[in-house]
């Protein structure tokens, strides 16, 4: 099951908003005309750095994690989230949705969570992941 976007998507946005953005400040801050081409090489320059940085630490990456009774994992998790600042929402379509509450859930996005036949399929963004894995395992 796919939870979010992955590199591609995440670097193309990055991409092209930080691209716009530094096309058109170079523009206004060099006072050149687009006729030189600076203000597209600066966009450029500037959105693949900040595709490439954005890429890698917000795309949707997931794992999967074992365990035997169900109502002890969920408990766990439900602890070991909460000491991250998650929250559990309202679950959708079989999954369980965990959020930040306040300003840190436009910051760190959601963390989903599918339990099916002993294992767990933990989904959220890359740096967000990287902690919950070191806190389950």
């Amino acid at each position: 099951m796919q939870f979010g976007p992955g590199f591609l998507a995440t670097f193309l946005y990055y991409f092209s908003t930080t691209a716009i953005v530094f096309a058109l400040v170079s523009y206004k801050a060099l006072g050149v005309g687009f006729d030189t081409q600076i203000p597209q090489q600066i966009g450029l320059l500037g959105g693949v750095l900040a595709g490439l940085v954005g890429g890698y630490f917000n795309r949707t990456r997931s794992f999967t994690v074992s365990y035997t009774n169900q109502k002890t994992f969920v408990a766990q998790l439900n602890d070991q989230l909460t000491q991250l600042g998650y929250q559990p929402q309202e679950p959708r379509d079989d999954v369980l949705v965990y959020e930040r509450s306040a300003l840190g859930k436009y910051l760190s996005g959601k963390v989903f969570v599918q339990l099916e036949n002993g294992t767990a399929t933990i989904a959220s963004r890359s740096v967000q992941l990287s902690r919950i894995q070191k806190q389950l395992q």
